[in-house]
């Protein structure tokens, strides 16, 4: 891992540098660099931030592998997923809000190999596999769709709505075991409705 990179990552996610700080002009100040060298390096802000996502990305599915060991408990994951976001917002914002280039990072090579983004989606396939679901793909893309989804909520600070007694954090937490649970493989699922023939 650079070096540079990781400096950035361990400082967006203790919180010391916070999303008006994202700029080339303050990331450069902060690694003692030029502009210009920065550029050289990484293309572009997409191109730095983009690693520091895949940073966070690496380090998330090292917390999500860590709690499936101990567990075997889908809930316990998605706990740890959506703490992971509210833990460290700025650095989270840049691994799933952010809108990137994708076609000029793709352009500047930032696809040529496996990312740790997509290794983490892969591994959410396995371990969805591994407990039992029998279309771990599709479940793996309704679980982050609801996990984001509830960590957006909770930042807002639209969570609790209707339930104000509880904090948005621990409203957050039990939404996503709820949902977490309503795709573990041994609750019924409710059945599809059958697809009408088409009429000639």
């Amino acid at each position: 891992m650079d070096d540079a990179i990781e400096r950035l990552y361990e400082a967006i996610a203790r919180g010391e540098l916070r999303e008006e700080d994202l700029s080339t002009r303050r990331i450069a100040g902060f690694l003692d660099r030029t502009t210009g060298a920065v550029y050289h390096r990484w293309g572009s802000l997409d191109g730095v931030l983009f690693a520091v996502s895949q940073r966070g990305f690496a380090a998330l599915a090292e917390r999500l592998l860590a709690s499936w060991t101990r567990s075997r408990d889908l809930a316990d994951c998605a706990e740890v997923f959506v703490a992971f976001g509210l833990e460290h917002p700025v650095l989270y914002a840049s691994m799933l809000e952010r809108h990137y280039d994708w076609g000029a990072l793709r352009a500047a090579g930032a696809f040529a190999g496996p990312t740790p983004g997509s290794a983490l989606l892969a591994q959410v396939v396995c371990l969805l596999r591994e407990a039992g679901a029998a279309e771990p793909v599709e479940d793996t893309r309704l679980l982050m769709a609801g996990l984001h989804g509830i960590v957006s909520f909770a930042a807002s600070g639209r969570m609790n709505a209707g339930e104000l007694s509880a904090s948005d954090r621990d409203v957050a937490i039990a939404t996503a075991r709820g949902l977490a649970r309503r795709l573990s493989p041994e609750r019924p699922r409710a059945a599809r409705p059958a697809k009408e023939k088409k009429k000639r």
